[in-house]
């Protein structure tokens, strides 16, 4: 049995999420010391001032750590930029790639400058999960302002103040729409004041009932701006900014995923006021504005004592620990730790490293924290106050946990370790992850554990919460008989044998209550393991991890997904005559993007389901009629291949529970109104960074007729391989936003899937989507299919040769169950046995359902989807 982490071990190899950093400098700036001077690593001193850097303590602490980063026998300041420059030149992504190591994820203020920086999507690279951004306030303000100076006629500061009141209301306005944007921008994930920089952080609470001081603060503001450098730095104009965006923040908090503000507090450039930097100012503001949650940067240094208090008190109040790593003497490091547990539970600190501009400031920053931390927690455990237990959780929380919830990221950390210290933290972590559970959810007495067979049917056992702790912590196991591999969904066997098992074991991160469905539950996804725990092949969650893991480990490319659900309202009637219950249309008048009569009484319905997912933290981007009588589409956030095929299955989940509540029927099916439009489950598939996009594309095409096979996998999927329905139309192509392409292009490395619904195995599509781009990178296949613009089925067969289009998409599933019987590609990267019993299981339901009549055939499906 493999021995339980050290402190020391989980603090120095847990991933983190900085919460907290900026963008790189390009390679071609990077070495450019006149511009960006390299002291600023381990100083805030700025001009002549920073000459004085290298007599401080953490200067000469940096350059030793420095020397061993750079493989450098010397400390001496020129010889380890002598070093840096050749490592820059050699290998700059190796350079950035090993001050990162360990970084789950970075959270970037990308509007520090927009010069000489990386934009904040490459850095993805270089991390285990897409980067996100916090947006800075004052930078979108000074946007806005410029587009008022650019448009001229800006009446002298001098004038009545009553003049400027029509660009008040342009820049207002500009400035809500812009602000708004962001909070519904699935890769923004928080804000930024600056205000501490500008005009301190006594931030007016409340606006005055006299709006004419501010209308005159704008008017200086506006009259002293430049188009070239538009700046907002009047204190009324500022605090407004900040209760503007609160005020939005506050609007979007039961809708919108949890989106904090950060404002810089304490150490800083020279031009902070530094008594007004002191965050104990914030308190009334804090108090103001209670829904929306506030993090203090930077330690708030040398304030640490009045944010811990802030932090302590106030449930929204939340302190980050960063910047004064490496910026501050080890000893005050270690006392600014300390002073920051003194008051404040560990899951209110974050990390964050406020790296900027150089690699450096990240890895110095983690190297020092991760160090620090240490010493003070093992003091802690040495001396009583904590458990081994208590202190890892507590650092774990620090590193990883508290930002995961706060900017409601979902993320699991992916550990470099060794299996045996990854194995060990997982138990070690396990118990914690339930009972945080347990406590935020007293109602949950039941929990369903779930998984996905071949046939897209979800499957649970269910457990009283007492017993499932024991499933969770290991101390009892479920086993499935293997025959689920080739069952169908009446539980009739395709074939194989009803010898031996296989054992659930649950992903707790999935584990969520049963919202919109009158029960004390709760619902957990599993991945299928062997008797000796390791993974086993045919796991349809294991197959896509394992997938979107080659393409990381192997290319660096972070693959995302997202999805559209299109869903069908039906009723329910009886014929009187027979007492059979059939399906009909909730709705007839109804039409793509438009709200009739008859659409808006669904209107409870569509705003139920959005307040019910918002309620497990799925926000959705937005909902809409689409074209089929009852038809909606629900557009779901993007994430992780995995994660973001969980998503899917509880929002389908959720959608039905609602639906059902309201006397309805929510199906799938891929066309239950044969005179009507199709439904869909389009994916959006993007691949980060997009250089080895044509490659990956043009593997998706070799391989699309196979792939399709697990995409459109019933008989009723075909009957939207149809030209004319917006479906993707008949040949093997993709077209930069051209809708009857079965691969849309959207933007560089972004692509919609359109050949897609929902009697598919998700996890099992993007496996096979994801692996035939993955094959096509592996073997750097050449994009000879071109660009196209037009439905192919249009096109002469000329026009379609000269496009590269030669293949037509199979229009039958016992076409595209051949093609990929014939694939070996895929077989070898899904694995040989699952795709076999796969088509196994596929032709043996196709069997039984033709055997039906047409109308008996779609009511099955719409029972059952």
């Amino acid at each position: 049995m493999a021995s339980r982490p050290s402190l020391h071990q989980v603090i120095q190899t847990h991933p983190l999420i900085d919460n907290h950093a900026h963008n790189l400098l390009y390679k071609s700036a990077a070495c450019n010391y006149a511009k960006y001077p390299l002291e600023q690593i381990i100083s805030e001193a700025q001009g002549i001032a920073l000459t004085n850097a290298p007599s401080t303590l953490s200067f000469h602490r940096a350059a030793a750590q420095l020397a061993t980063l750079y493989q450098c026998p010397s400390t001496d300041w020129e010889q380890l930029k002598a070093a840096r420059d050749q490592l820059v030149q050699s290998d700059y992504d190796g350079l950035i790639r090993k001050c990162l190591e360990g970084t789950h994820t970075l959270l970037l203020d990308d509007l520090l400058t927009d010069q000489d920086i990386e934009p904040y999507d490459s850095h993805d690279r270089f991390t285990a999960s897409p980067t996100k951004r916090i947006v800075r306030i004052e930078a979108v303000a000074a946007q806005a302002l410029s587009k008022i100076v650019s448009g001229g006629s800006i009446p002298p500061e001098s004038s009545d103040p009553a003049s400027f009141q029509t660009l008040w209301e342009s820049f207002s306005r500009e400035f809500n729409l812009r602000i708004s944007d962001a909070i519904r921008d699935p890769a923004v994930v928080g804000f930024k004041s600056v205000i501490c920089y500008r005009t301190g952080l006594n931030v007016q609470p409340t606006e005055d009932r006299d709006t004419k001081p501010l209308l005159q603060s704008f008017a200086r503001t506006v009259s002293q701006a430049t188009v070239s450098t538009p700046r907002v730095e009047d204190k009324l104009m500022n605090d407004w900014l900040v209760r503007q965006t609160l005020n939005l923040l506050k609007a979007a908090k039961a809708i919108q995923p949890n989106k904090p503000l950060q404002l810089h507090t304490g150490l800083g450039d020279n031009d902070i006021d530094l008594i007004l930097s002191n965050p104990a100012h914030l308190q009334s503001v804090i108090a103001q504005y209670p829904e929306v949650d506030f993090v203090l940067l930077h330690s708030s240094y040398p304030y640490t004592r009045e944010a811990g208090y802030l932090a302590c008190v106030y449930p929204n109040v939340y302190l980050d620990l960063g910047e004064v790593f490496p910026m501050v003497s080890r000893d005050a490091q270690e006392s600014i730790v300390r002073e920051s547990l003194e008051l404040v539970p560990t899951t209110r600190l974050l990390w964050s490293t406020d790296g900027h501009f150089f690699p450096e400031t990240f890895w110095l920053a983690n190297k020092q924290f991760r160090d620090i931390l240490e010493k003070v927690f093992m003091d802690y455990v040495q001396n009583g106050d904590y458990t081994n237990e208590q202190a890892i959780q507590a650092a774990v929380d620090i590193l990883f946990y508290n930002s995961n919830r706060l900017y409601c990221l979902n993320e699991q950390p992916r550990f470099s370790t060794t299996p045996i210290s990854v194995g060990s933290l997982s138990r070690t972590l396990r118990t914690d992850l339930l009972e945080a559970f347990i406590r935020s959810h007293p109602d949950v007495k039941y929990v369903w554990m779930q998984f996905i067979d071949y046939t897209s049917t979800i499957r649970q056992r269910m457990f009283p919460i007492l017993e499932f702790a024991k499933i969770a912590r290991k101390q009892r196991r479920i086993g499935i008989c293997l025959a689920v591999f080739w069952m169908l969904q009446d539980d009739g066997i395709a074939g194989g044998s009803t010898t031996g098992q296989f054992y659930m074991e649950p992903d707790l991160s999935t584990l969520s209550p049963n919202s919109g469905l009158d029960s004390k539950s709760a619902t957990v996804m599993t991945w299928w393991k062997t008797n000796e725990g390791e993974p086993i092949e045919g796991c349809p969650r294991t197959t896509l991890l394992n997938i979107s893991s080659k393409l990381k480990d192997e290319f660096d490319i972070q693959a995302t997904c997202g999805f559209e659900i299109e869903v069908v309202f039906l009723k329910s009637i009886t014929d009187p005559s027979t007492g059979e219950e059939d399906f009909v249309p909730s709705v007839t008048n109804h039409s793509w993007s438009q709200m009739t009569r008859e659409t808006r009484r669904l209107l409870p319905v569509l705003e139920d389901v959005t307040e019910t997912l918002a309620s497990i933290g799925i926000y959705l981007e937005q909902f809409h009629s689409e074209s089929a009588p009852g038809q909606f589409e629900f557009i779901l956030p993007p994430g992780s291949p995995v994660a973001a095929v969980d998503t899917l299955i509880k929002a389908r989940q959720v959608i039905t529970y609602v639906a059902e509540k309201h006397g309805l029927r929510a199906t799938l099916h891929p066309r239950p109104y044969p005179s009507a439009a199709g439904t869909a489950s389009h994916a959006h598939v993007s691949i980060s960074p997009p250089t080895k996009e044509a490659s990956f594309l043009a593997g998706i095409l070799h391989h699309y007729p196979a792939v399709v096979a697990l995409t459109l996998s019933g008989d009723a999927s075909y009957d939207r391989v149809k030209a004319g329905l917006w479906a993707g139309s008949e040949w093997v192509t993709w077209g930069t936003q051209n809708r009857e392409a079965p691969i849309r292009k959207i933007s560089p490395g972004h692509w919609e899937v359109k050949s897609l619904d929902g009697l598919a195995n998700m996890y099992l599509a993007m496996s096979a989507f994801l692996a035939a781009g993955y094959a096509g990178v592996k073997e750097d296949k050449p994009l000879t299919v071109k660009d196209c613009a037009y439905d192919a089925a249009t096109l002469c067969e000329t026009e379609r040769k000269d496009l590269g289009i030669t293949t037509k998409l199979p229009n039958t599933l016992v076409k595209s169950l051949e093609a990929l019987e014939s694939n070996k590609t895929l077989q070898t990267l899904l694995g040989p046995n699952l795709v076999n019993n796969y088509i196994m299981v596929k032709r043996a339901e196709s069997k039984k359902l033709n055997a039906m009549d047409e109308k008996a055939r779609r009511k099955w499906l719409v029972e059952r989807y």
